[in-house]
């Protein structure tokens, strides 16, 4: 395998118990630099688990993930953070004393690697991400008058603002009505389109087949099914595990 195929993301059998139980077991797949990848899968089935592994936020019961080749089980979240990979979470907890502007500019200073910027490039930092996923226009509002959506976009702002290699996105659509999620839609292929390798979790099938290269499905904490979108959500373990028989219909339809 030559440097350039060498994956930038690995997980070999990753598995997290609590009380015994193994919400994730035996994970193991590849992401390559540049991809943009979706997990998919039931309530319970260990997709957040499996993110709270990969930042850190978890230790490991078994297996290994690896970044660039080398192990990062049982780093610190603060030093995962600081080799480029960056998340959201899906309960959005922005500083409600703060504006956007300074919301975004607290990844730039604490985030990244970079993490000793003067504030003055954290704000411009703070800036460019803010017109990348549309809150420009609200850089200087209280953070308490945003609407869900834009409370959305301000996670990924922060998020993308710590400058990650790789963008970990937790259900950033959930809640979200068809024009919502058009519009954050638009904002991931934007910051995709930025060079930010982009692993998601997503209970939306349009985002799966809108922007994904790639889909894992999980189900009770073990990968079921992986590979291109389409393919996936026609597999009938799939089907069966998560998606039911109506969604299966509509897809014939």
């Amino acid at each position: 395998m030559s440097a350039e195929t060498k994956p930038q993301l690995e997980l070999r059998q990753v598995t997290k118990r609590f009380g015994g139980v193994a919400a994730v077991d035996g994970v193991t797949f590849e992401v390559a630099k540049g991809d943009i990848v979706g997990i998919i899968g039931p309530n319970g089935a260990g997709k957040t688990t499996l993110l709270n592994c990969i930042s850190g936020l978890y230790r490991l019961d078994g297996g290994d993930i690896r970044w660039d080749g080398a192990s990062i089980s049982g780093m610190a979240p603060h030093r995962v953070a600081r080799l480029g990979i960056g998340r959201t979470f899906q309960i959005v907890r922005p500083f409600g004393s703060m504006t956007v502007r300074e919301n975004a500019a607290i990844g730039a200073l604490f985030g990244s690697a970079e993490a000793r910027r003067k504030p003055k490039e954290a704000f411009e930092i703070a800036d460019e991400v803010l017109e990348l996923v549309g809150l420009a226009a609200k850089a200087g509002h209280p953070v308490s008058t945003l609407t869900i959506p834009d409370r959305k976009r301000l996670e990924v702002a922060r998020a993308v603002a710590t400058k990650p290699h790789l963008l970990l996105l937790d259900e950033v659509m959930a809640g979200l009505n068809n024009v919502e999620i058009d519009q954050a839609l638009d904002m991931i292929r934007k910051v995709h389109a930025t060079g930010v390798t982009v692993l998601l979790i997503e209970h939306v099938m349009r985002v799966i087949i809108g922007v994904c290269r790639r889909a894992i499905v999980l189900d009770f904490g073990q990968v079921l099914a992986e590979g291109e979108p389409d393919v996936v959500l026609r597999d009938e373990r799939v089907i069966q595990a998560y998606l039911g028989e109506r969604y299966a219909k509509r897809l014939k339809s």
